[in-house]
């Protein structure tokens, strides 16, 4: 019997160690850093091991879970528990317990796609204070939690090696619920080595130098939005970024630049603008060069990756050359308004048309669909949109939008876009990319419901053998 009792309290504790074993790597996949030694190994990025590190936290709380309910069994059953319970090693184990119980249930998709801010600073709150109370529970497991804090540490010395304050812009795009930053870069700065694609984490602007206060520097690395830069740095000698106006800091930004607007001048006069970066997967992106078609594919300000992606692999190309890889490049937007933002490649010369659905699909029999026109399909083409984000926004922004003048909802395509109304048909689309072709590389980048529909046909012709690159572009948790 008492080998029993010795057999199941070896078991209880193994739980608990094999957990606690694992709270190492589980920081080092929460890491930003392309220092990361996870990043480095993997060859992947912040991003993509998001799910890793989703999946691994699940396993962990598994294992206290198990820990704590065999010894709550064991204290129940041999009449330990009133004594126990008040012990300082079964205290803090069951405030660890919570805050895990805690974590995982804030860290659900639902919760956080219904206020992602609630969610971040309750991760990065608990995470760190449940070290404190793990380290106080039981001796035995400090080895991991001083790796934890050591992992931490070298986490925000990265992090403030990658935070830099410019000095920047910001407006509201006519006719649309898109707000655009952008800063102006002079001589040569290490921005111009960032890689087309890649986003930075953008602080709450305050409109005035952020001071140096413990709360101003907490809110400076917490408050933040990822932000992919629209721009080619080294090309454009600027930083772009635009975002739809949804709730916290981008509803912020719009109304700072409605504050700033009044005053009559285009844009925001200059303000401190708090960024860190870059970050990001596109560093790895294959040489586009050795595919015989390519597809990219973006929904709204999807394009804010694909655009610079698109422009690098036109620039890339040999002048002397007259045959090219073809591109087909598809962007979904509400608007046409919400499409001039984009810079497009200076190599353009076609002019840019407006055409229905049924003449898009006639002339996509008729004629090769590989054109270096960016083909725009505008989905709500009649007037001004009353939504700007998910329930709870700003109303009065959707209003401004809907007083704007109808030359200012009127835009005309531009050179170098073909303009469709209509949903794309992706599945079409896909097909006539990947009939006849050898290799092929789709990178997407947009909502949901567009990359698992393209993702979907993608599917079909990887099971039928067709040598396929897939990159998905997602900021989601």
């Amino acid at each position: 019997m008492e080998l029993i009792v010795l057999d199941y309290l070896h078991l209880t504790k193994r739980f608990g160690i094999i957990g606690a074993s694992q709270l190492p790597l589980h920081y080092l996949l929460a890491m930003r850093s392309p220092s990361s030694p996870v990043q480095f190994l993997t060859r992947l990025a912040h991003e993509e091991l998001k799910a890793v590190h989703q999946v691994l936290g699940r396993i962990i709380f598994l294992f206290f879970v198990l820990h704590a309910t065999f010894y709550m069994n064991f204290f129940i059953v041999g009449g330990y528990l009133s004594r126990r319970i008040k012990e300082k090693d079964v205290i803090f184990g069951i405030i660890s317990i919570i805050l895990f119980a805690t974590l995982s249930t804030t860290a659900l998709a639902q919760l956080r796609k219904r206020n992602y801010r609630i969610f971040y600073i309750s991760h990065v709150t608990i995470a760190n204070l449940v070290i404190v109370t793990l380290w106080i529970h039981v001796h035995h497991i400090r080895f991991y939690i001083y790796q934890v804090v050591l992992i931490y540490g070298f986490h925000m010395i990265l992090r403030s090696l990658s935070l830099n304050i410019f000095s920047g812009t910001i407006k509201l795009l006519p006719g649309t619920s898109l707000v655009q930053v952008r800063v102006r870069l002079r001589g040569n700065e290490p921005v111009f080595n960032w890689k087309p694609g890649q986003h930075v984490y953008l602080s709450r602007p305050t409109g005035t130098t952020y001071s140096m206060t413990i709360a101003q520097q907490i809110a400076l690395r917490n408050q933040t939005n990822p932000f992919t830069v629209a721009s080619i740095p080294r090309q454009d000698k600027e930083l772009l970024l635009v975002a739809r106006t949804m709730k916290g800091n981008t509803r912020h930004l719009a109304q700072l630049a409605k504050q700033f607007s009044a005053t009559g001048s285009e844009d925001v006069a200059n303000i401190p603008l708090a960024l860190e970066g870059p970050y990001g997967a596109s560093i790895r992106l294959p040489d586009f060069r050795t595919f015989d078609r390519i597809l990219l594919v973006a929904g709204g300000v999807g394009a804010t990756f694909i655009m610079p992606v698109y422009r690098t692999i036109i620039a890339s190309r040999d002048p002397e050359q007259t045959v090219h890889t073809p591109i087909r490049f598809i962007w979904a937007v509400r608007k046409l308004a919400e499409a001039q933002w984009a810079k497009l490649p200076s190599a353009h010369h076609a002019n840019g048309h407006t055409t229905n659905e049924s003449e898009a699909t006639s002339s996509s029999t008729a004629a090769s669909p590989f054109k270096d026109n960016v083909e725009v399909y505008v989905t709500r083409p009649e007037g001004a949109s009353l939504q700007t984000g998910d329930e709870g926004d700003d109303i009065e922004l959707a209003e401004d939008e809907q007083l704007l003048s109808m030359e200012e909802q009127t835009v005309k395509p531009r050179e170098g876009m073909t303009v469709h109304t209509g949903r794309p048909k992706v599945s079409a689309i896909v097909d006539e990319v990947c009939g006849n072709a050898y290799r092929v590389a789709v990178i997407a980048c947009g909502p949901r419901a567009l990359t698992e529909e393209l993702s979907w046909s993608v599917e079909q012709w990887i099971g039928s053998g067709l040598d396929i690159y897939w990159h998905n572009e997602t900021f989601g948790w």
